[in-house]
């Protein structure tokens, strides 16, 4: 069965913006938009954007004056709040998480037009979805192009133009938008637990550094063994040990990371001596 020019549109499909159906559902959407633009109790407002989007949940606060060409194609989570200016191109769906903010002159465009002129100018439009994760911060003046997903947690900065999709937890701004920072959530974790994980996470670089290292001793393993050299090296050793102690920054760990380099080179040598044998 063919789809209707409504059906093509949410689909992201070529369609024709004067379909009959369509202008009749923006005239429709225009008399529900000055409804809630011009209502100034909060909560008739509320149930006007309630009955008006696709899907909500409770509080979802908008100021006005919202834009949007449908309404009936944005889905929004619990505690959505838009401030004032906020414009959605919805012709495909936008759907927004829970606890999302935007500030205000935000604009979210699902809305596109073939890049070739001649389809462009037969008055053939066509779009894409628009996603906004959980804990999401769009600040003021930020547009959104078709297309994108924001991750949970993301913030997105004043002025940008996001143009293409970002994992969770990223600050991302400027045009085109791109990441900026990564946000680090807050652990409930005690001290004890955050400072083992640290040391933990410490070990694991160690390990990859001492393969490295072991690596290393294999190569002087195998010249030694050509070159019949032996073994232990004091003047080299007495070096690499002067060395170590001269880049410990730390005065009281001076001691205690010689001693280690000094267990480090005593198993160096071990695992030569077994090579050589």
């Amino acid at each position: 069965m063919e789809l209707t020019e409504k059906e093509k549109m949410i689909a992201g499909k070529l369609y024709f913006s004067g379909d009959p159906e369509l202008v009749a559902d923006r005239k429709d959407a225009r008399i529900k938009l000055r409804g809630i633009n011009q209502e100034t109790d909060k909560k008739k407002r509320e149930e006007l954007v309630k009955q008006t989007f696709g899907r909500t949940k409770n509080r979802v606060y908008v100021e006005p004056t919202i834009s949007f060409d449908y309404g009936y194609n944005i889905f929004v989570g619990e505690n959505f709040y838009c401030n004032f200016h906020n414009v959605f191109l919805d012709i495909c769906p936008i759907t927004i998480g829970d606890n999302c903010l935007f500030g205000p002159n935000v604009q979210l465009y699902t809305a596109s037009h073939p890049l070739e002129p001649g389809k462009r100018n037969s008055g053939q439009e066509l779009g894409k979805p628009i996603t906004i994760g959980n804990n999401v911060w769009i600040g003021g003046s930020s547009v959104v192009i078709p297309g994108v997903t924001l991750g949970d947690n993301v913030v997105v900065a004043a002025g940008a133009v996001v143009t293409k999709s970002f994992p969770a937890n990223v600050v991302v701004g400027g045009n085109p938008a791109q990441i900026i920072k990564t946000i680090e959530e807050e652990s409930d974790k005690d001290a004890l637990t955050q400072a083992r994980e640290k040391i933990d996470h410490i070990d694991r670089e160690i390990i990859a550094l001492l393969e490295k290292r072991m690596s290393a001793v294999s190569e002087v393993t195998a010249y030694k063994a050509q070159t019949k050299k032996a073994v232990l090296d004091t003047s080299r050793e007495e070096t690499v040990l002067a060395n170590v102690a001269d880049l410990v920054k730390d005065e009281n760990y001076r001691e205690t990371i010689v001693e280690t380099f000094k267990d480090i080179m005593k198993q160096s040598r071990k695992y030569q001596e077994g090579r050589l044998e």
